[in-house]
């Protein structure tokens, strides 16, 4: 009972501080799940269940925050960070080296220390040509390693204030979100035991965005900018960290 009792309460936890953090910058619920839940949960039954919570989420966020952003920009987000999907699935069985997903997670830090000491007022102009290419990039490193932050730098880039960067963003998450459901289903990937994780979470994932949007409402512009970058600088060295951290574990 007691084992029991602990699970649900580090259950509730995780979730409640996860989209606590994702109620206030729009994003990063699997830069503390993914890694908290490992510790006692396959990874199988992780990406899933976060699916299965994040997708109504991410379209309800799109949704509230519609009139800051353009349908016609954020679809042609989404259609190719979808293009870029499919490669980087197809080249999930061959690059495997640990040096480039390092590499990788040393290139999100930079980006998000220049976005850092970048002034706020310094805003890019809206080049689809830039835009189709960074999409394409990270919707490759999605397929490849699960790593979606790229776009991220590009749309707090270019977004006015941090409506329109949750609504461009949250849009494009919910557009994967939907194809990886679809995938997930047709594959049979989804099973009973991802559904009950699933169901467990509601209540932390519930107080915890609650919180974080009556907390955000309180934040000025500067200080949730300063959370959205400090969150991507903590996804770069996850990234890192966790590729450290297996390649030691494989090894010893």
């Amino acid at each position: 009972m007691g084992i029991e009792t602990s699970y649900y309460i580090a259950i509730f936890v995780i979730y409640f501080v996860s989209f606590f953090i994702k109620g206030i910058a729009g994003f990063g619920d699997p830069l503390i799940l993914n890694p908290s839940l490992s510790m006692f949960l396959e990874n199988r039954l992780i990406s899933p269940a976060n699916l299965l919570i994040s997708a109504p989420i991410n379209a309800y966020m799109a949704w509230i925050n519609r009139q800051f952003f353009s349908i016609k920009k954020v679809l042609f987000i989404a259609i190719f960070l979808l293009i870029g999907i499919v490669p980087g699935t197809l080249l999930l069985k061959y690059a495997t080296s640990w040096t480039l997903k390092i590499s990788l997670g040393i290139v999100v830090i930079l980006i998000g220390i220049e976005m850092l000491i970048r002034k706020k007022n310094t805003k890019a102009k809206n080049n689809k040509l830039v835009m189709a290419f960074v999409c394409f990039c990270s919707g490759v490193t999605s397929g490849l390693y699960g790593i979606n932050l790229f776009i991220i730098a590009y749309i707090e880039r270019t977004s006015c204030n941090r409506n329109e960067f949750r609504g461009n963003l949250c849009f494009a998450f919910a557009f994967d979100n939907i194809v990886r459901m679809i995938t997930y289903f047709a594959s049979g990937i989804m099973t009973t035991d991802i559904l009950l994780l699933a169901i467990l979470a509601i209540p932390g994932v519930v107080a915890g965005l609650y919180t974080g949007a009556k907390i955000d409402r309180k934040l000025r512009e500067e200080t949730v900018r300063f959370i959205i970058i400090s969150m991507f600088i903590i996804g770069g060295f996850s990234i890192v960290i966790k590729t450290i951290w297996t390649v030691v574990a494989t090894k010893y």
